[in-house]
């Protein structure tokens, strides 16, 4: 299969610096914008050609064995600790040094905090950049407007508009569109399980790749609790709590080891959870200070050569 061509006057990988993306990405322009968002669906559209390597099937990204992951939360517009993150993992310069080095991303890219168009570019440029070294994953907030799932609101549509002029939509129609293809979930070969939310009583691969209102539902705005079975998520008003023994079955339904997850920040203590076989990482400071609440912020670091059985020690704080 031949891959996405570079366009004219597109930088190679080899050039590029985390401070050159960053740059880009706040100096961004409609036509940037949107080409960037073309560049970014024509790469998934073929990772779901794919055979082997890094390559999606329906909703599910697979991410083949080697090297490490890199795995950054929530970060709901929190340009600064995606920066911090990037620059601590030296993630750019280890990857053109030739480092095996995978980075995953859990969703809610945008909404809240101070940045978020600036730091949904830098997402998009450094897929761009590092095709074959990003997974974006979908979260609640990058489900389509038309979606029964989406949490509503127009603050995206009022930040393209704010930012770009966009007054005919035109940017915010392309950043949906590629937002749109992105996978609900995440699997690698070493048997680490990537979701935004959580899973749902029945979930299988065979949902994640084929997924569906409920199924969307399930891996976006479920999150897990110290509960047995499955109940309603009244603080939310829409998903589940999702306990331990339904999170067993699913790991065993799903061969997968241990569970990465996002969405719901936690205090530094709850981490790691379910006999270390649960791993939430939050990567913002924004929901802690809505919520006058001292969350860990960090990223998590997990290996993706051999199988790892517990989460013990992927969390590192920022």
């Amino acid at each position: 299969m031949a891959y996405f061509k570079r366009l004219p006057k597109e930088k190679a990988a080899s050039d590029v610096t985390i401070e050159g993306i960053v740059d880009t990405a706040n100096r961004v322009d409609c036509a940037r914008a949107i080409e960037t968002a073309a560049v970014v669906r024509q790469i998934v559209k073929e990772e779901k050609g794919r055979k082997s390597g890094l390559r999606m099937i329906g909703n599910l990204q697979y991410i083949p064995k080697g090297g490490n992951a890199i795995i950054i939360g929530d970060l709901h517009g929190d340009e600064s600790s995606l920066v911090k993150i990037l620059k601590e993992t030296s993630f750019v310069e280890k990857v053109k040094k030739g480092e095996k080095l995978t980075l995953v991303f859990l969703g809610d890219y945008i909404d809240r905090g101070p940045n978020p168009l600036e730091t949904l570019n830098i997402v998009l440029e450094l897929k761009r950049s590092f095709r074959d070294n990003v997974v974006m994953l979908r979260g609640d907030h990058e489900l389509q407007p038309s979606s029964p799932n989406s949490p509503g609101g127009q603050e995206f549509l009022e930040e393209c508009t704010k930012r770009y002029k966009d007054f005919d939509g035109n940017v915010y129609r392309h950043y949906l569109e590629v937002l749109g293809m992105l996978p609900l979930a995440a699997k690698s070969e070493n048997k680490i399980l990537f979701v935004h939310g959580g899973v749902g009583e029945r979930t299988s691969e065979a949902d994640m790749v084929h997924g569906g209102e409920e199924v969307e539902r399930d891996l976006v705005w479920n999150d897990f609790a110290e509960i047995e079975g499955v109940r309603d998520n009244t603080n939310r008003g829409i998903g589940k709590l999702v306990g331990p023994d339904v999170l067993k079955e699913v790991r065993d339904r799903m061969d997968c080891n241990i569970v990465i997850n996002g969405h719901e920040p936690v205090e530094a203590g709850r981490v790691e959870r379910f006999g270390s076989k649960l791993a939430t990482i939050n990567s913002n400071y924004i929901v802690g200070y809505l919520a006058h609440k001292n969350f860990a912020v960090g990223y998590g670091y997990a290996s993706l050569e051999e199988e790892v059985d517990n989460v013990s020690g992927i969390f590192h704080r920022i």
